[in-house]
């Protein structure tokens, strides 16, 4: 399989380094609080709109950060899915990183919202993911706090065979054991370190 992501609705992407400006605190410009940024710039991202065409938006992003989503069976065709509230930003996590985002105010959902994140399903056997098993690149849109636990919603920009990011597990900062990693287990977490950079080193082009 090719280690290119499989790119969800490109064609409207624009050429890398044509559509991005960077934004630094200051008048005028984009601040996200508890962020602590100093990778924040604006992108375009392929957008599906609600008559069906895909038209270029632009989104804010802090590449230092990312969100690491483990669901279960979860597939990521319906547009949310429920993180269980005890799976939240309770494992895998920094002291420092959860202080910031794990109470979820508005604040750290904006900021939350800003950060790159991997969603995957569980590995199909442990640290082994199914052959054809696929985690996604993509964005939070949204976080709601329910009864039955975390919604979120999203936005996938690109399929990632899931077995490269178990073979990656250090160099993106996944907690492994001999037999066991973390997508091994449904939870959410927050890495401080810049995926979209470990994924092109890793020659899987990111054309964020």
């Amino acid at each position: 399989m090719s280690e290119k992501l499989q790119q969800i609705s490109s064609s409207v992407l624009p050429s890398r380094g044509a559509s991005a400006n960077i934004t630094l605190p200051g008048d005028g410009n984009t601040l996200i609080a508890q962020a602590n940024v100093v990778n924040m710039k604006s992108v375009y991202i392929p957008v599906v709109q609600t008559n069906g065409v895909t038209l270029p938006t632009r989104r804010t992003v802090n590449a230092d950060y990312y969100n690491l989503f483990v669901i279960g069976d979860e597939t990521f065709t319906g547009g949310y899915f429920i993180v269980p509230k005890k799976c939240a930003l309770t494992e895998s996590i920094t002291p420092e990183l959860k202080a910031l985002y794990a109470k979820l105010d508005m604040d750290a959902i904006a900021a939350i919202k800003t950060f790159p994140a991997i969603f995957a399903g569980k590995n199909h056997q442990y640290c082994c993911a199914g052959g054809n098993q696929e985690a996604y690149l993509g964005f939070v849109n949204d976080i709601s706090i329910q009864d039955n636990g975390i919604r979120v919603s999203f936005h996938l920009l690109y399929a990632i065979p899931q077995s490269r990011l178990n073979e990656l597990a250090f160099e993106i900062s996944i907690d492994c054991a001999s037999a066991f990693n973390e997508f091994d287990s449904t939870h959410w977490t927050i890495k401080r370190i810049n995926i979209i950079e470990k994924l092109r080193n890793a020659g899987i082009d990111a054309l964020l």
